[in-house]
């Protein structure tokens, strides 16, 4: 037995000093080759720190709110659309107000529900003014989420006039006073108490997910206050499913989605209006976690699998790179290989000490992709507001299995290519011969440029959509208009007359109109309407904008044929009949022919409770895309109905000092309506949050495309300059023989440029592909543009002929004598 533990003891010592020798080799490598290793290195680097953020990013939003102690039982509510209703999603996560007080009561098993509704609300705190989104909640809000309390307990909600604020928002309004208890008034009318303080929500919750529209989460009000403060009835409310609004289930532990599904596609069938279910055909329940996922599909553009994909294939480049340069240092090692083998190194060993330094050369470019990643995520963060971040206790298994995946993948093929080799063979070359080797290096090489390629025309192509979607904008003035919103509020209502004569008295105003929306801002109420009186079983959609007189003028709206909205058209108080302008898409919808056959027709919305509405075709617009121009265009109708009329749009004169007349719209508002403080904006920052998401597509693919193409051009220099190197001889014998440094530059220009120019075609193949795919989101897409995907092959060939040019002339000037030396 001691004899075996002995041997054991010595057979231990012997394999760790033989990967000691490895370890030791390897680095002696890397100092021996010292610029190929720092290209190795950057390269690898690169692709593990791209394909690391790429996942960390797509983990952190895939992970939002798990830090709730129940968010494994706890469960978003969503709406299923009609896919004829044409509005680009299939389905949005929020449904209607009213749905909460039925499964109250008709889903005892339950442990709670609750809504958040959001509203912009004027508060005044110690005589300061300001406006503020705050959430409605139920109460059992604060018992489904167990919040941090600084202050006050979850029962704070109780109270119809309590009011529960985050940390950031009592420093903010209370600086280091002691909140509780102070009152905050509303809307000038309504006094609020403070009483309870919770720590900020961290940013990685659907609560703080900006994308949609920037709603802080920092003060909730009691759902039980919400009628008397702002008026609207959320325990019947129908029509109120905008995807900011939630509605949350806690389910006890017996308990899981599917029922949840089930129950409610009874309470769908049971008391979901009959008028609105040829619109929204269902409900359903998503977990917590991947409520900021169900988010992010509202721009109906796969963007996780993209940044997937994009960082998959930055780090398939790196390691390509590293192959080809591997395989190429290898050729130098051929006799040091068969020396080991003729001293009786077998198969494995080879392998091993290959694949180590492989790992030893990955593990170093780790450690370089996690320090530039921490240079990369605070910048990301301060950009996006997001809260990425490397937690490396719980990320350390993870970056340890990338490295030995990369390091083994990256190193297998060169110590192929070296123990394949017969010992007598490697003892008497310096190199790997045959034409297997290089033809596989060729063909990594022309991966490595039908990737660049790939991404390159896809930068082009979404460049021009955005291009077409700026153009497409300018159809409405949007460098002109200014936009005044809260104009629905009760008080200010009152004022909208004298605000706008006091408007349109100001130099450099042209027009001021007042309607529910102004263009871009990709949300509006759909009805489902019939164009047979009294008969509602086969609607059609059609979307609402409440407009007066000016807006079609304001806005450049041509009419086809007919007359515009009047102010005598505005609906009287007892009327159950509008004067409408339809757009060319409703009469579609409507199955109206021509548009002069529109005028004087009639259609019907149906509101319950023998409550028929009528409206009457006045006009017929021209097709303008008012929501944006990644939706379709869709069918809609504008009437006048004065209690809907939202935001206000004031129309600069084209010679006008915009600065100055903005500051006296200001100065006017607060002369009209003193107490109530102005939310103006232009109306080229709303287009900005629709445009924004798209320039982010575009940098983030330039960012991938500049890194791809910096990578292959990096793996076609190195792998160039092995390659004269293998063929020194030949090109000394070329010289002797009367070759010229031009014709030599040619000669090797085309030997290093083939895998580039047969990448060429496939990589313009799959851009073709990708684009059309991405061209469909968009209701005005491009016609695909060739000339760019050919521009993106012709750049990167002449990159390629810039690379190997530089190579080949270095080759080239060389002494011949020296080039005959070289064995």
């Amino acid at each position: 037995m001691r004899n075996k533990r002995q041997a054991l003891k010595s057979f231990d010592k012997g394999k760790m000093a033989m990967l000691g020798n490895y370890i030791k080799v390897a680095y002696r490598n890397i100092v021996k080759n010292r610029i190929y290793t720092v290209i190795n290195l950057l390269s690898l680097a690169i692709g593990l720190s791209v394909f690391l953020f790429s996942s960390l990013f797509i983990h952190y939003e895939y992970t939002n709110d798990v830090f709730f102690q129940k968010h494994d039982r706890i469960y978003t509510l969503g709406s299923k659309i009609n896919e004829n209703a044409n509005i680009g999603i299939d389905q949005v996560n929020a449904v209607p107000s009213a749905i909460t007080p039925l499964i109250k009561a008709e889903l005892p098993e339950i442990e709670a529900v609750s809504r958040t509704i959001v509203r912009k609300l004027l508060f005044t705190v110690g005589g300061d003014a300001f406006y503020q989104k705050a959430r409605f909640a139920d109460a059992a809000l604060l018992r489904i989420f167990d919040f941090e309390y600084i202050q006050g307990d979850e029962t704070a909600l109780d109270n119809p006039t309590g009011i529960v604020i985050t940390e950031t928002a009592a420093k903010k309004y209370f600086g280091d006073k002691n909140p509780i208890g102070h009152r905050m008034m509303i809307n000038h009318k309504t006094d609020m108490v403070v009483r309870a303080v919770i720590r900020d929500v961290p940013a990685n919750s659907q609560f703080n997910s900006y994308f949609i529209e920037r709603t802080p989460f920092e003060i909730l009000l009691p759902i039980a206050s919400m009628e008397s403060i702002t008026g609207f009835h959320p325990d019947t409310n129908w029509e109120d499913s905008y995807p900011i609004n939630m509605t949350y289930v806690l389910l006890p532990e017996n308990l899981d989605q599917d029922w949840l599904n089930s129950q409610l596609r009874g309470i769908y069938a049971r008391h979901y209006p009959e008028q609105a279910k040829s619109f929204i055909t269902g409900l359903f329940a998503l977990p917590l976690v991947e409520a900021n996922i169900a988010t992010w599909q509202l721009i109906n553009l796969p963007i996780f699998t993209t940044v997937r994909i994009l960082g998959l294939l930055v780090l398939l480049i790196a390691c390509v790179n590293y192959i080809n340069l591997a395989t190429a240092m290898a050729m130098k090692r051929t006799r040091e290989v068969g020396l080991r083998k003729t001293l009786g190194a077998g198969p494995f060993q080879l392998l091993l000490q290959f694949i180590t330094e492989s790992l030893v050369v990955t593990s170093n470019a780790m450690m370089l992709a996690i320090a530039l990643l921490e240079f990369i995520i605070p910048l990301f963060n301060l950009v996006t507001g997001r809260a990425l971040s490397m937690i490396y206790v719980s990320t350390l298994p993870w970056l340890l299995l990338t490295v030995l995946i990369v390091g083994f993948i990256s190193g297998s093929y060169p110590a192929y290519q070296i123990i394949k080799t017969a010992a007598g063979e490697a003892l008497r070359t310096s190199g790997i011969k045959g034409k297997s080797s290089s033809w596989v290096r060729g063909l990594m090489l022309g991966v490595q440029f039908t990737i660049s390629v790939f991404i390159l025309a896809l930068v082009f192509v979404v460049m021009a959509q955005n291009n077409r979607v700026e153009e497409k904008s300018t159809i409405f003035p949007k460098d002109r208009i200014y936009t005044l919103d809260g104009l629905d509020q009760a008080e200010i209502a009152k004022a909208r007359e004298s605000l706008r004569n006091a408007m349109k008295a100001i130099p450099g105003v042209e027009n001021f109109s007042l309607s529910s929306q102004v263009p871009f801002e990709g949300t509006i109420t759909s009805n489902s309407v019939s164009t047979t009186l009294n008969d509602f079983s086969n609607t059609v959609n059609i979307d609402q904008i409440n407009i007066d007189h000016e807006f079609l003028d304001a806005y450049d709206i041509a009419l086809v044929t007919g007359r515009k909205l009047s102010l005598q058209d505005f609906q009287k108080p007892d009327d159950g009949r509008f004067n409408v302008v339809v757009n060319e898409m409703a009469l579609k919808s409507l199955k109206i022919a021509n548009p002069n056959e529109a005028i004087g027709r009639e259609f019907y919305l149906d509101m319950g409770e023998n409550n028929v509405i009528t409206y009457h075709i006045i006009g017929v617009m021209e097709d303008k895309n008012i929501l944006g121009f990644h939706n379709d265009i869709k069918p809609f109708y504008m009437f006048s109905k004065p209690d809907g009329y939202r935001i206000a749009s004031i129309r600069l004169s084209a010679s006008a000092n915009q600065k100055q007349t903005i500051e006296a719209i200001n100065t006017a508002w607060k002369r009209v309506i003193p107490d109530y403080p102005v939310q103006g904006r232009p109306l080229t920052d709303i287009f900005q949050d629709m445009y924004g998401i798209f320039e982010w597509i575009t940098k983030s693919l330039g960012a991938f495309s500049l890194l791809a193409f910096f990578l292959a051009l990096t793996g076609l220099f190195s792998l160039s300059a092995f390659m004269a190197e293998q063929r020194t001889k030949e090109i000394g014998i070329r010289k002797v023989y009367g070759a010229t440094p031009g014709q030599i530059v040619q000669f090797l220009i085309l030997q290093f440029s083939k895998p580039v120019m047969w990448a060429l075609p496939f990589a313009i193949a799959f851009a073709y592909v990708a684009s059309n795919t991405y061209l469909e989101f968009f209701d005005d897409p491009i016609a695909l543009p060739y000339g760019s995907l050919l521009m993106a092959g012709l750049i990167g060939l002449i990159l390629s002929f810039i690379t190997a040019a530089c190579q080949a002339y270095s080759v080239a000037m060389r002494s011949p004598v020296n080039a005959l030396h070289h064995e």
